[in-house]
């Protein structure tokens, strides 16, 4: 059966953004996140690819999203990043010697009530005022654990408020990094873990050195980190990068009208052609997780060139305006063509941070959205 609409992912390269990635962290801790499906390219696949590329640990927020991994891998260490309310996932958890990694004082005692070898990472919030244990609260933290012995403390993370911000000594996050390097008078572990994708870029970008782990995960994908969509002079360092672009949305021409000047297109005749035009009706929608903002404002890529989105996106298609495409007639648009949303089409590429940005949104939102209707193909080599 032939889908609807098909997000294409190229793991091969996936794996050389990972060695990036991996050559910019150096020998710290390195945890690619795998939450939200993989930022919707697969989680399940793209594990497998990071597993042939020796990486150890994956990062998720629940057990139903750390099942299907350890299925695929049962030597790979994944870390549970979210809060765990439910006892039988946390039994589970511990009896798959999965890694909790607790940001709260809930966690911890739920945990310390199994009477079980638990693995741990702990959290502290040092000012994103999101997850994790006050930094007040280290000392006491460092007593229970030391009366719960059968708890195996592995490592500390915190969550940096502006990544990218890391060569201002003046940040807020640089004296983030500053709060969270005073733990280690706290605790002893052997890991310690910041960096996204953003900072370990930001630290190429300003040389500065990767004290810390990473948990990187729009990098995988190849996209642009915010340092490189805000600062003009970085875009050097990153030509300097070896980041490809993985993935592009497919979609289908379904039907085509030619519709008179003055004729609105789709809900709320918003939109009204300003001549003789054609339309062609394409195969996706917000139903599918395509952001509904993006009508008459952003473009699709077909036969190679750039066409406008027209009229309100509706739950199952949006429409495109393709007039004088084919204007002597002699190669009639017909259904079944391809139309690329993101990606790559001959020689013109659009990126999915534009058609986010458009509508005031980033690209983890684009990705995540993006619904089981939505059919995953996976490129294993160049040639497909």
């Amino acid at each position: 059966m032939k889908s609807r609409a098909v997000l294409e992912v190229k793991l091969h390269l996936l794996k050389k953004n990972c060695e990036t990635l991996k050559k910019l962290n150096g020998d710290s801790f390195f945890c690619p996140m795998l939450k939200a499906d993989a930022y919707g390219h697969g989680a399940v696949p793209v594990a497998k690819a990071l597993l042939e590329d020796k990486v150890k640990q994956a990062g998720v927020i629940g057990a139903e999203e750390a099942w299907p991994i350890r299925e695929l891998a049962e030597d790979m260490d994944i870390l549970i990043f979210g809060p765990l309310l439910n006892p039988e996932d946390l039994s589970w958890i511990v009896e798959e010697k999965l890694v909790i990694v607790c940001s709260n004082w809930l966690d911890l005692k739920n945990v310390s009530q199994l009477k079980k070898p638990s693995r741990i990472h702990l959290k502290f919030d040092t000012g994103f005022s999101r997850l994790g244990f006050d930094l007040s609260s280290a000392g006491q933290v460092c007593d229970f654990l030391k009366d719960n012995p059968q708890i195996q403390l592995e490592g500390l993370a915190t969550q940096l408020i502006a990544g990218e911000e890391l060569g201002d000594k003046n940040s807020f996050s640089f004296h983030q990094l500053k709060r969270f390097a005073g733990l280690r008078s706290y605790f002893s572990c052997p890991n310690f873990h910041v960096f996204n994708t953003s900072a370990l870029t930001a630290s190429f970008v300003h040389n500065e050195k990767t004290e810390f782990g990473a948990r990187p995960g729009i990098g995988l994908y190849g996209l642009k980190p915010e340092i490189f969509l805000k600062d003009k002079n970085a875009e050097n360092k990153w030509r300097d990068l070896s980041f490809f672009p993985v993935s592009s949305l497919k979609s289908t021409i379904v039907d085509i009208h030619q519709i008179p000047k003055g004729a609105p297109v789709s809900y709320g005749g918003s939109w009204k052609a300003g001549r003789s035009s054609q339309i062609a009706v394409v195969s996706l929608g917000y139903g599918d997780g395509f952001l509904r903002s993006l009508g008459s404002i952003r473009e699709v890529l077909f036969r190679g060139t750039k066409r406008p989105i027209v009229g309100a996106v509706c739950m199952d298609f949006f429409m495109v305006d393709v007039t004088d495409l084919d204007q002597k007639g002699e190669n009639p648009i017909q259904l079944g063509e391809e139309v690329v949303i993101f990606g790559q089409q001959g020689d013109l590429f659009l990126s999915p941070q534009e058609q986010a940005e458009s509508s005031g949104t980033i690209s983890y939102e684009l990705f995540s959205r993006l619904g089981d209707r939505v059919e995953r193909v996976y490129k294993l080599g160049a040639e497909g």
